[in-house]
């Protein structure tokens, strides 16, 4: 390996290890306030919260999984994203 395809491959990790994790925090944080949202228009209230005991127990975990779903899929978008542009 060169000298230059080390370098290039030492900025490939940075922008996989560094930038695309913080990349995926912020895309993760828009797509949550998206959700919450979309569930408000939507329904007239609040999304369940998983700290609210008087929120249903089925609507809680309901909830919790589609919004950790779509964490999931915004967090590989942006690895893959970021992966293909490094």
């Amino acid at each position: 390996m060169s000298e230059i395809d080390t370098h290039e491959a030492a900025q490939n990790n940075l922008v996989i290890h560094v930038l695309a994790p913080l990349a995926a925090m912020g895309a993760t944080w828009a797509a949550r306030k998206a959700l919450d949202t979309g569930y408000r228009s939507v329904t007239g209230r609040n999304a369940p919260n998983s700290q609210d005991l008087q929120a249903r127990l089925g609507s809680a975990v309901m909830w919790a999984a589609i919004t950790a779903a779509s964490a999931a899929v915004v967090e590989v978008a942006v690895f893959r994203f970021l992966a293909k542009k490094a």
